[in-house]
């Protein structure tokens, strides 16, 4: 087996020890070439040029959710088809919410072992994923008020700001404070119009997101092996969004109240705002739109992780 090793030098959790140890993890299992990004959207380019040239038979991503989702929308540059190499992933940011999803470990180390079983194996899991558009996401999409947090933080980021919970938790309490006035409205064929929405975040996984350690269970149907899962809310104020955000930190699955929506397994849909909108991806911001396409795209990735059950499926 070949493997392609995408790092992004610049994520939290990325040091040059840590690509060291990660490339010793796999010698002697797979012939390995690594790359550095430089830049967004670098990430997309090199693995749509090893997807395309077929020189490789897994992509592992090292960094964060932005590096993973850049890896794979570069693999599924062409669609789906029998030529997409696998992809891995050995967990380098600050949250890592598509690792922790799949059951990696959060340690680096521990998850580099992981990652060397499963080449070793040559056994895969293969995931479902969501479209808004052109662009590919794995766990979630937001449109509204998380999508403007996520931005936010990234342009603390470029102007040097390193990333943490304290300040994104900052960042929260800013944006809620001063709420959007753009309205979103849903449609679905055969559903009746949405109209009112405020906020929308689209999963494709449970847990949606987390908070430290405590994983924050917007929808907990949400699967890589089912449809796409929608959690809307009619009302940003802080007092209800701070009730929802509790209910969702809690043990027991969180149930809609007045002003939420909840939707699952759903195939796709399109959204229209009535001025644009803040955008993001997998934590990665798209900046602001006014239309929106979403779809689901079922067993679209071989991923080299831990099986949803007992069984996983062979290469």
């Amino acid at each position: 087996m070949s493997a392609l090793v995408v790092v992004n030098p610049h994520a939290t959790g990325v040091d040059r020890a840590r690509r060291d140890w990660l490339l010793d993890a796999l010698r002697g299992v797979t012939r390995t070439e690594v790359a550095q990004t430089t830049g967004r959207g670098h990430a997309v380019a090199l693995a749509r040029d090893a997807m395309r040239g077929r020189t490789v038979d897994v992509v592992v991503a090292l960094g964060g959710d932005g590096t993973v989702n850049e890896v794979a929308n570069g693999l599924l540059s062409d669609g789906t088809h029998d030529g997409v190499p696998a992809l891995g992933v050995v967990p380098g940011g600050a949250t890592n919410v598509f690792a922790r999803s799949l059951g990696l470990p959060r340690d680096f180390r521990a998850a580099a072992h992981v990652l060397r079983c499963h080449v070793r194996t040559a056994r895969y899991r293969t995931i479902g994923v969501g479209r808004v558009d052109e662009r590919y996401f794995l766990f979630a999409a937001g449109v509204g008020l998380d999508a403007a947090i996520v931005a936010d933080v990234e342009e603390q980021r470029l102007r040097g700001r390193r990333s943490s919970l304290s300040r994104t938790a900052g960042t929260a309490v800013r944006h809620l404070l001063v709420p959007s006035r753009a309205e979103l409205r849903l449609e679905r064929t055969g559903f009746r119009a949405r109209d009112g929405i405020r906020w929308l975040v689209v999963a494709n996984s449970d847990p949606w997101t987390y908070m430290g350690h405590r994983p924050l269970r917007a929808t907990p149907r949400a699967s890589f092996d089912t449809r796409l899962d929608l959690y809307a809310r009619r009302t940003t104020h802080p007092v209800a969004l701070i009730r929802s955000a509790v209910r969702m930190a809690g043990r027991t699955p969180h149930e809609p109240r007045a002003g939420e929506l909840v939707a699952h397994d759903v195939d796709r849909f399109t959204v229209h705002s009535d001025r644009p909108v803040p955008v993001h991806v997998d934590g990665d911001p798209l900046g602001h739109h006014g239309h929106l396409r979403f779809a689901s795209v079922p067993r679209a990735l071989r991923v080299l992780a831990p099986p949803p059950l007992a069984q996983e499926e062979p290469a």
